[in-house]
């Protein structure tokens, strides 16, 4: 139980200081395109674990050659006064920022591939003082070997040990080109002033993950070829490892407890949603500590040290918080989540000692906002904004719904409404991936703007996707074409049959799988759709299976075939390049010259054959970009020509 007291006294200080909370943007206005495209001036924001400074990314110059340019600012807390500023290498993105110690920073750079994409690690890392000072790089292809790290290896930021000491984790693996699991991962404790690297511990397979305890590599986790799971754990560096067997239960470690005698886990005994678990090492003696029948747990709230944890997040429809520890973090979460009851509160940060809290609180109708919480005294002042040109109070509410597919399977989704009416012309909007990617509540900026130009948004979790368990996941698999456009198409007659959407007045528009899945609905169902756009996807699965960046390892194309298929007939048969004499309403065509990851041949060779049949579609191609576009000025052009498409085909739906 909660120390209810405790949670009341928080609450009523709290309210005293609620109206100096805004909720609201710098200005009420119309918000036109840009404001929608714009990417946000901060990002990535880390407090020191004293809690006395903030250190994030800022963005200068998004329209500049290559998207613009970062740097990190360090700032003092609470006043946000202005520390220093730290370079990034030009073309890259600072993907994390961690504090090792009070005064010394990393940075691990990453390149983004384009707004579809998260950006891919660069395997480099830079160590500097947070004034700016004794600025190294620690890891890379030079200073890897300097510093004692294996030369050439892939390598990723991997932990902290349990209290600040100025080092950190940092894992590498080498594999044979082509091979998933021969060669050897390594996890190295680095000291972050010197560089010095120590080695924690190894395994003879590439690409597992690595947990260490005390300094000792404990648990060791991944996949085989065939994308099973291995789990395997040792006392010691002196023992062989010990596979630890799981059969039909899936485990995901996440912490090793403070005695060293328990693990964490998210965990599935039979397919079903993730939990949260406690248990040995060789899942005995396993305790759930929270669970969902429909959702998986999907973030994990920690205490400060010894970092157990506090509550879990299920984010099926609107996240809802499951306390699991009555610890002073678990009270004053509870005490900010009951004081500003519309947004969803997370932590991201909690110093040392557990007396300041770095707070995000966002919401369906909110990007967010960054507050700083105190203990002693009880204080709580907002820092910053995530996009402060969006005002909140004239956003749309995102209705999570369920519904049953024609087969039974149940699904969830969200659908955002404008403020007007029902039977609105609607947008089927399908998220990309499409295994293991689901969307969520939090703020949506592609389905706000469709709903501030008076559109009703679908946005369906069709099977394969995230937060429901393996299970669900893999009902994905070989459904790209029938299965996933079935639940998709389910979901537009739902909202047809509920009275939200006018059932001659539907488009659908995706990105990435998204784009494919635009693509597929029309053909799978004649006449449901007016119009679709078409953003960076598949026409073609030979062009994915034979130039796309995917995984060229076994691994990679096990998956491939696992998911999809590879034989010629299976590609062709869910390829809506070889069905357009089905397809038979306007298309937007929009893609990145530059796209790795679903290369343009998708785009040229659907338009080519849509040439041929003297079909109608729209063209939209911008050079230099990637998988989706990266510079505001593009992201601006694309949603004015989304805009101006729908209005074509559905009508005029402004309010």
């Amino acid at each position: 139980m909660m120390k209810t007291k405790r949670v009341q006294v928080f609450a009523a200080a709290l309210g005293l200081m609620a109206a100096s909370f805004s909720l609201h943007a710098d200005t009420i206005r119309p918000l036109t395109a840009a404001d929608f495209a714009k990417r946000p001036p901060f990002s990535t924001p880390s407090m020191s674990p004293d809690g006395q400074y903030l250190a994030m990314a800022i963005h200068d110059d998004v329209n500049a050659a290559g998207g613009g340019k970062y740097e990190i600012g360090v700032f003092h807390l609470p006043d946000m006064k202005p520390f220093s500023r730290l370079d990034v290498p030009a073309k890259q993105v600072p993907e994390q920022i961690i504090w090792t110690s009070n005064t010394r920073l990393i940075i691990v750079p990453a390149r983004q591939l384009g707004w579809l994409d998260a950006p891919q690690l660069t395997g480099d890392l830079i160590a500097v003082d947070y004034d700016g000072s004794h600025q190294q790089s620690m890891y890379g292809w030079v200073a890897a070997h300097r510093h004692g790290l294996p030369p050439g290896a892939r390598g990723y930021f991997s932990g902290l040990p349990s209290k600040p000491n100025g080092h950190f984790y940092w894992t590498t693996s080498i594999s044979i080109a082509g091979k998933a699991r021969e060669g050897r991962t390594e996890i190295f404790d680095v000291d972050a002033t010197t560089g010095t690297a120590i080695s924690m511990g190894s395994f003879n397979e590439a690409g597992m993950r690595l947990i260490v305890h005390d300094g000792i590599a404990r648990i060791a986790y991944g996949l085989d070829d065939q994308n099973r799971p291995l789990l395997f754990e040792h006392d010691s560096e002196n023992q062989a490892w010990r596979k630890v067997p799981t059969s039909a239960r899936s485990a995901i470690p996440l912490a090793i407890s403070d005695d060293g005698k328990q693990v964490y886990w998210r965990y599935s005994a039979d397919g079903g949603p993730y939990a949260l678990a406690v248990s040995n090492f060789d899942l005995s003696n396993l305790k759930i500590l929270a669970s969902d029948s429909f959702g998986s747990v999907d973030e994990v709230y920690w205490t400060p040290y010894p970092h157990k944890p506090f509550a879990a997040m299920i984010d099926t429809g609107r996240p809802r918080v499951i306390y699991v520890d009555d610890d002073n973090s678990a009270t004053i979460h509870k005490a900010l989540s009951e004081q500003f009851p519309n947004l969803l509160i997370r932590f991201a940060a909690i110093s040392e000692d557990g007396t300041r809290v770095l707070v995000r609180a966002g919401s369906d109708k909110d990007p967010g906002v960054y507050a700083l919480f105190t203990l002693n005294p009880v204080s709580f002042k907002p820092l910053f904004r995530i996009a402060p040109q969006i005002d909140p109070q004239s956003m749309a509410s995102r209705l999570p719904i369920r519904f049953a597919a024609s087969d039974g399977q149940q699904l969830d989704g969200y659908l955002t409404l404008p403020a007007r009416g029902a039977k609105l012309p609607l947008v089927l909007l399908p998220h990309g991936g499409p295994i293991d990617i689901r969307d969520h509540w939090d703020y949506d900026a592609w389905a706000q703007f469709l709903a501030s130009r008076g559109y009703a948004v679908l946005q369906v979790n069709y099977r394969g996707s995230a937060g429901r368990g393996p299970n669900f996941q893999h009902a994905g698999y070989k459904q790209f074409g029938t299965g996933i456009q079935q639940d998709l198409l389910d979901g537009v007659r739902w909202a047809i049959a509920q009275g939200y959407a006018d059932k001659d007045k539907v488009c659908v528009f995706g990105a990435s799988f998204g784009g494919y899945s635009a693509l597929m609905a029309p053909i799978r169902s004649p006449g449901t759709f007016k119009c679709a756009v078409d953003f960076a996807g598949i026409s073609d699965f030979d062009i994915m299976a034979d130039k796309s960046d995917m995984e060229t390892t076994e691994r990679g194309q096990n998956y491939f075939n696992q998911a999809i298929g590879q034989d010629e007939a299976t590609l062709r048969a869910i390829s809506p390049l070889y069905h357009l004499d089905q397809f038979n309403v306007p298309v937007l065509i929009v893609h990145g010259e530059e796209d790795p990851r679903v290369p343009l041949k998708n785009a040229t060779k659907l338009r080519s054959a849509l040439d041929k049949a003297g079909k109608p579609y729209e063209w939209l191609i911008k050079p230099k970009e990637l998988h989706g576009f990266y510079s505001d000025e593009d992201n601006t052009d694309f949603l004015q020509h989304l805009q101006d498409f729908l209005g074509k085909y559905l009508g005029s739906a402004a309010k």
